[in-house]
Order: C-alpha cells, then sequence, then structure tokens
C-alpha cells in the first residue's frame, strides 16, 4: 500500500509546536499583547481559507474503498524541509541562515515574533481541525496519501482504472493499461465481465479491486 497519513495528525503536531512555544513565552505575553491578538486573528482567517483549499482538493468522496484522500508529494511539512535541505547544500545553508535571522530577530524584538508565531499557528490549527473533525463525523476519516499516479511498479496502478474481462467470483482477470492481471474483487461481490473497476491494492501479480460506480 502506498503510504498515508491522516490530516487532523499533522494538525495536532503543528498545534502542539505552536502551543509549546507560546507556553514558553508565556511571561512576555503581557507586554506584547498586540502580537498575540494579531496572531489570534491572523491565525483564524489562515486557518479558514486553508481549510477551504483542503476541502477542494478532497476526493474519492463516492468511494467504499480508500475514500477522502488528498494527493500529496510530501505527508507533512517537515519531510517537505527534510527533502528540501538534503536536495541541495546551498538550501540546507539557506534554511540555516533564515532559522538564524529568525532567532535573532525574535531576539532583539523582546520574543514579540514568538508570541506571534505561537498563537498564529496555535489558532489556525484550532480552527483547521474543527473544520476536519466536522467534515469526518459526516463523511469518514480524512488522509493525506502520496500521489503514486506516474510512479512506476504496482503502486503506478493504485486507483487506476481497468476492465473486467472474465466475471470476478470473485477471482477473475482484468485488463489494465493492454495487460492482463489476475483480479480478485476486494468485498467478494461477483463482478461481471466487461464492468470497469478500480485498483484498490496490489499482492504481488494480483489486484484488488473494487466495481466503479455507475
Amino acid at each position: 500500500m502506498v503510504k498515508q497519513a491522516r490530516v487532523i495528525g499533522n494538525v495536532i503536531l503543528l498545534g502542539a509546536i505552536c502551543s509549546s512555544l507560546l507556553w514558553l513565552r508565556w511571561r512576555n505575553i503581557p507586554t506584547h499583547l498586540d502580537a498575540l491578538v494579531l496572531g489570534i486573528l491572523g491565525g483564524t482567517i489562515h486557518g479558514g481559507f486553508y481549510w477551504r483549499r483542503l476541502f477542494h482538493r478532497i476526493t474519492r468522496q463516492d468511494r467504499r474503498f480508500g475514500r477522502n484522500r488528498i494527493f500529496v508529494h510530501y505527508l507533512s511539512l517537515f519531510e517537505l524541509l527534510l527533502a528540501a535541505a538534503t536536495w541541495s547544500l546551498y538550501l540546507l545553508i539557506a534554511l540555516a541562515l533564515l532559522a538564524l535571522a529568525g532567532f535573532l530577530l525574535d531576539l532583539f524584538s523582546g520574543h514579540w515574533w514568538s508570541i506571534f508565531m505561537g498563537s498564529f499557528g496555535t489558532t489556525a490549527a484550532l480552527v483547521l481541525g474543527g473544520n476536519i473533525i466536522r467534515y469526518e463525523r459526516h463523511n469518514g476519516t480524512l488522509y493525506y496519501q502520496y500521489d503514486s499516479r506516474s510512479w512506476l511498479g504496482g503502486e503506478g496502478l493504485l486507483y487506476q482504472r481497468g476492465k473486467a474481462v472474465q466475471p470476478l467470483t470473485p477471482k477473475g482477470k482484468i485488463m489494465i493499461n493492454g495487460e492482463l492481471w489476475n483480479a480478485v474483487s476486494l468485498n467478494g461481490e461477483n463482478i461481471e465481465a466487461g464492468a470497469y473497476v478500480e485498483v484498490i491494492s496490489r499482492e504481488g501479480l494480483t489486484l484488488y479491486v473494487d466495481s466503479l460506480p455507475q
């Protein structure tokens, strides 16, 4: 199976990091109430807009298997930063200099930026998390998943469409991308020859499929 991660898990992790930063600076909050207020306002707006963006990227809401997916190239921000850092030494140096500049700016501003970023991230995570929980209550769990549609090998077959060339009862054969594959109906239901199916998973040379909605 292609790796996936719950969207709410990423949001909780980000919120925990930002709230920890805010907690570390709680003694400085009374002198920087403007940073706290601006962070809360900015986080509320950002969380709402970011949820709208995520919502429009949700796919497979009408499927029985592999529902509620957001296809991505990286499952988390930390994975993206790690990939960027390992991709180029110059980029790694630039990220380190940016982090140092941020630390110095925060230090000389009396931790104004820490309070702003902490309140911004915590509020955005709360708004985004609330919307995700509301969505999941009505539609099921929401996942980030690697976009494997352009991958080579078995993972590239995931969610691709094929056609049953003989009945699946529940085993049979399907044609996908001009190749003949052994296939099994994932939930045990019979699938008639000529019906279109979708690949849900693979085990060796056998594909596990589900019939597509008519």
